[in-house]
């Protein structure tokens, strides 16, 4: 015969050990334990938010949002990269570190600096 006893202390143990392995996951919940879906819950990196998504079927979904600060400490885009796995960072990094990409922007930069030259004062003109 099952000894119940011993099996739901079992199951307690793993559930105690499990929470132990990980405290991460604990702060996590308990960071969004009570925010509005979408909202941004500041972390200790600048430009990495939690965000809760509503939940669907009874699931609940947790993303990062990535979102360098401007100068003024707040987000620079109205919605930054959202990433739910490790995986998704790692294809983001693979493109976003190719050369050919930081080549692409160099240019991008160099058409901007051309479309704005400085009158005599001092004073940026936009040439159009």
């Amino acid at each position: 015969m099952l000894d119940h006893n011993f099996y739901i202390k079992g199951i307690t143990m793993f559930m105690l050990v499990t929470k132990m392995e990980n405290p991460m996951e604990e702060k996590i919940e308990e960071a969004v334990e009570n925010v509005e879906p979408w909202q941004r819950v500041p972390t200790s990196v600048d430009g990495a938010f939690l965000v809760k998504t509503p939940e669907k079927g009874g699931n609940k979904t947790i993303m990062v949002e990535i979102n360098p600060l401007n100068d003024r400490r707040t987000p620079m885009k109205r919605r930054g990269l959202f990433l739910r796995q490790t995986m998704e960072l790692e294809k983001f990094l693979e493109v976003l570190e190719n050369e050919s990409i930081i080549e692409l922007l160099k240019a991008l930069d160099d058409l901007q600096v051309r479309s704005v030259t400085k009158t005599p004062e001092g004073i940026k003109t936009l040439e159009i």
